[in-house]
């Protein structure tokens, strides 16, 4: 039996490979030195989300967007954003005259998750390339119907989880395709985060609390690297002392053919980490915002020699890989390399259902 599970991982992780490009670049489109590519005009609507500020800083530092205008449609939001100093020079419209605009060919969803998905399909109604900030949120069908209404239009539309475009995740991706470790057993994360008043407030209305708001960047790799998991369960539990019902300390459980991953998040401090072990080796990513790797491998790997030092490789960006690439799909008319509708599709049902959502 141990024999023909360790054949059904392989021929899985072979056939997801076979899915994948050849290259693990993740390289960004970004506007060519020897001439100007297309430049494509860009919009947010929303203000809310912990990533919109980041997002209107990349739209204005690539050479593949213009940033024409954003839209707000709680006043009380809008207020707040005009004074805020990310958001200075901004041309505020209606989201009717957002989409009306033809000057924009990308918008970025950047309302509260469980706003975001009505706006995202207007956004391809109106004939936008779109990005939706992560989670999309909680309406599978919904979600499916954007991809299709995308499909039909040949339109594309990008998910925002920070990880896609992270090195330490592109060497984990090489790493579990070219099987460094061997068939890999176990994957152990964790994904915290500190809360003030006014986030823990927002969060509390989310299922799951902290594994829909925040693990679905963890549960982002884990399908990537080993597919849609056979079997999810969770327990969410609200350990903290505030007065509130925010399930503020969690755990993920996710069963693989034969791997196994945990993730864990609580509220009390932002460490993060994200260890696979394998039969011949184990590959750890310690504070992927800011990643170090340790490689324990019988080989060496390149510049990785297996011995358990830490290799450090530097902050990443965020966002602007993300956006350049999207922009170089819209260039080349192709799907988004590695992440897919259906890729992200996964990711989705499993994310709920580690929140407890039925799907």
């Amino acid at each position: 039996m141990e024999d023909l599970d360790l054949k059904v991982s392989r021929r899985t992780l072979l056939k997801t490979a076979a899915t994948l490009p050849v290259s693990l670049s993740f390289a960004p489109g970004r506007a060519s030195a020897a001439g100007p590519a297309q430049r494509f005009g860009a919009g947010i609507i929303g203000t809310v989300h912990s990533h919109a500020e980041g997002h209107i800083q990349a739209i204005r530092q690539s050479a593949n967007y213009q940033f024409i205008a954003a839209a707000e449609p709680n006043p009380e939001l809008l207020a707040k954003a005009k004074q805020n100093p990310a958001w200075n020079g901004v041309t505020w419209v209606s989201v009717e005259q957002l989409l009306a605009d033809q000057r924009i060919q990308v918008v970025c969803i950047e309302t509260d998750p469980l706003d975001s998905l009505p706006y995202a399909l207007r956004s391809i109604q109106a004939g936008k390339h779109t990005k939706i900030d992560k989670p999309p949120g909680t309406d599978l069908k919904a979600l499916q119907n954007i991809y299709a209404e995308a499909e039909q239009r040949h339109l594309l539309v990008q998910m925002g989880y920070v990880f896609r475009y992270n090195p330490a995740f592109r060497l984990a991706l090489q790493a579990v395709r070219e099987e460094w470790l061997g068939p890999v057993r176990s994957i152990v994360c964790q994904m915290n985060d500190t809360l003030d008043a006014e986030q823990r407030k927002r969060l509390d209305s989310y299922p799951g609390g902290q594994m829909y708001e925040i693990c679905g960047h963890m549960i982002d790799m884990l399908v990537l690297l080993f597919g849609e998991p056979q079997r999810v369960s969770s327990v969410l539990r609200h350990t903290g002392t505030v007065d509130d019902k925010l399930e503020d300390d969690v755990l993920g459980l996710f069963e693989f053919d034969p791997a196994v991953a945990v993730i864990k998040s609580h509220a009390r401090d932002g460490e993060r980490y994200f260890y696979i072990f394998g039969q011949d080796g184990s590959l750890q990513i310690n504070a992927p915002d800011n990643p170090s790797i340790r490689l324990v491998s019988s080989k060496a790997r390149g510049k990785y020699v297996g011995d358990g030092r830490e290799v450090a490789l530097g902050k990443p960006e965020r966002y602007l890989p993300d956006l350049d690439d999207l922009a170089q799909g819209i260039r080349e008319k192709r799907k988004l390399e590695y992440f897919t509708p259906e890729h992200d599709l996964k990711v989705q049902r499993t994310l709920l259902r580690a929140s407890g959502v039925d799907v």
